[in-house]
């Protein structure tokens, strides 16, 4: 089974950068490197190289700690097609459905998904376990109780269709593992909108009892289908409706999922 790290760096953005390792290979990889040395003290601790670094998009937050993995490790940085030449020492443009830290028998490893929405350069990664979906590693395309903003070289509803075809029927059990720790923010916005959701209000009770910076809550795509907003909107209710109508100020506004999606997308952007 592929060992994952979660690394939470104290950063403004409250960055999240994650370490796979294939036990049988021993190959490792790093997803969104921020802080070359929190990293790299990680990898020492565990007696563990760095074979390849994993940018999921090329804003500097995912990329910042390219330089200095690189220049001590060596590590091969892998990155979509667009994102070469526009990520740090980016030299393999990653294939739709190629797999990644494969284990001896095939049944483990990471599948890259192309995922455009947030940039024209993401991919997010699942994590096939036993053959079997089991984690996704969403950058900045999904987060806990929200969705990333296209404010920076993406577009809406590009990000819609994304969500629609890659993450709405993933199965339940599928663990999320996003670029960011947003959770609380993200749920105070899910109730400004609906604040009649029961399960938006007791997971921001369950989030703000963890220690804050040191506990994270990783939550499933089950759990984020009853209050992430973003995946809401594929069997809208009415106070969710209602709440995004009154918000837009536009009572007229269609209730179809894509128009209810990029409405919620505009409002988180000035919220």
């Amino acid at each position: 089974m592929l060992e994952v790290l979660r690394i939470y760096t104290d950063s403004p953005l409250r960055n999240f950068t994650y370490l796979v390792r294939e036990p049988n290979s021993k190959k490792t990889l790093s997803i969104d490197p921020y802080d070359p040395d929190q990293i790299t003290q990680v990898l020492e601790n565990k007696s563990w190289g760095l074979d390849y670094i994993l940018n999921t998009h090329e804003h500097n937050d995912h990329t910042c700690g390219n330089d200095g993995l690189v220049s001590k490790y060596g590590a091969q940085v892998l990155a979509h097609p667009a994102g070469l030449g526009k990520i740090p020492h980016a030299s393999y443009s990653l294939k739709e459905g190629e797999k990644i830290l494969e284990s001896p028998d095939g049944n483990s490893y990471l599948k890259v998904m192309y995922t455009p929405g947030h940039t024209f350069a993401h991919v997010c990664l699942l994590q096939i376990q036993n053959g079997s979906p089991y984690a996704a590693f969403t950058g900045d395309t999904i987060f806990n109780s929200g969705v990333g903003n296209c404010t920076r070289g993406g577009d809406p509803k590009t990000l819609y269709e994304t969500v629609l075809k890659e993450f709405k029927d993933l199965p339940g059990h599928v663990r999320l593992y996003p670029g960011h720790d947003y959770l609380k923010n993200n749920l105070k916005f899910s109730l400004s909108i609906d604040p009649y959701n029961e399960a938006a209000s007791k997971a921001l009770s369950k989030a703000e009892k963890l220690k804050e910076d040191q506990e994270f809550w990783t939550t499933n795509f089950s759990e984020e289908r009853t209050f992430n907003p973003f995946f809401l909107v594929f069997d809208p209710k009415e106070n969710l409706v209602s709440g995004i109508r009154n918000k837009m100020q536009d009572p007229s506004l269609a209730s179809d999922p894509k128009t209810l999606f990029i409405a919620l997308r505009t409002l988180r952007d000035k919220w």
